[in-house]
């Protein structure tokens, strides 16, 4: 099944939904933030005078200013099935999050990373589907941390594949026949995930990553995936988990050797070839989570509840900025920055959007 049942099935139930504000101008650019203290706390209430925006450096106008109670919440999460640390012990925390999370009207989907990337539950409101759909996910997870049995394979459990099928444009290291992309598509699952299910969406909008940031061979990149989350107007927010290849494929050369693709001598260059990749997973997560406005965290140095209740307390101080560009310009993507003219706080947002 393709992209084009997700469309109808993620968006349809919200088209009806969007606060009629969000339309007051076609050339209006929306813009997600978050505002807090030097310590991180998030700092609510504040005016539309309180921001200044520039696009390429030149001040706009902000002419609108919606907080966390004026605007639905749309949330992908998307979880690389590889987390052996998610089946052990972490789902039920996942299912009280989306249960803190959630107000009336707001809507959360699930998507598995595998060799592709498929719908798990679609966009919905109910926490039965949702812990319903976390328990699959754990089950697929138990299932591939034991020897294989038959010929069944878990990743079947899952729904239909979100959005082209990856046919492996790209030739990583875990490339195989039966598996042109390698077992994780994490960038295909970021990427579909922004333009099917949360583009045509309305109000505030995020990204949950629990993964261990390798991509395998994804026919969408890094940038494409940053690109269309920007375009989305979605904060990304990744937890990163070391995945069953960083524990059984630890780097061969030294990580600074590795992101710098220098190979140890007379070592197996497929072994270092995916040593180089995995060297990359960090500073990936880094990489979406800081364009796009979100957080990144490392759950060797943080557990995953306290990670969860920082992401909740984000998504409940949101604040959405409007603005109308004060000239038109030709180029697809525009430089972006957004000030509070407070002395003391800070301001995490996107740094870049694209003209429609």
């Amino acid at each position: 099944m393709n992209g084009h049942w997700l469309i109808l099935a993620l968006t349809a139930p919200l088209l009806a939904q969007p606060p009629a504000t969000f339309s007051v101008d076609v050339n209006l650019v929306r813009v997600p933030f978050i505002v807090t203290q030097a310590n991180g706390a998030p700092v609510q209430n504040l005016g539309k005078e309180s921001f200044i925006a520039l696009e390429d450096g030149e001040p706009q106008e902000v002419k609108y200013l919606w907080q966390e109670l004026d605007l639905p919440l749309t949330v992908v999460l998307i979880v690389d099935v590889a987390c052996h640390s998610l089946a052990n012990n972490y789902t039920q925390e996942i299912v009280q999050f989306l249960e803190g999370a959630l107000s009336p009207g707001d809507r959360v989907a699930i998507v598995a990373v595998t060799d592709q990337a498929r719908v798990v539950t679609d966009l919905t409101g109910s926490i039965e589907r949702l812990r319903s759909g976390v328990g699959t996910l754990r089950q697929v997870t138990d299932a591939m941390e034991k020897p294989p049995t038959g010929s069944m394979n878990p990743r079947r459990l899952f729904g239909p594949i979100l959005g082209d099928p990856c046919i492996g444009r790209v030739r990583g290291p875990w490339s195989d026949p039966s598996f042109p992309c390698g077992p994780d598509v994490l960038w295909n699952a970021v990427f579909f995930s922004a333009r099917i299910g949360l583009r045509a969406q309305k109000g505030r909008k995020a990204m949950l990553l629990i993964t261990g940031g390798l991509d395998t061979g994804s026919d969408h990149n890094l940038e494409d995936a940053i690109a269309e989350s920007q375009r989305a107007d979605t904060l990304v927010y990744s937890i990163r988990y070391l995945n069953h290849f960083s524990l059984t494929e630890a780097p061969v050369v030294p990580q600074t050797q590795a992101a710098a693709g220098i190979m140890e001598p007379g070592a197996d260059p497929m072994v270092n070839s995916r040593a180089l990749w995995i060297s990359r997973e960090k500073p990936n997560l880094d990489q979406i989570s800081r364009q796009t406005g979100g957080l990144a965290f490392d759950a060797k140095h943080i557990k995953l509840p306290e990670v969860l209740d920082r992401i909740q307390t984000d998504l409940r101080n949101q604040y959405v900025l409007g603005f109308v560009p004060s000239t038109a310009h030709p180029r697809s993507f525009h430089r972006l920055q957004v000030k509070v003219r407070l002395p003391g706080l800070k301001v995490r947002a996107q740094d870049r959007y694209y003209a429609q």
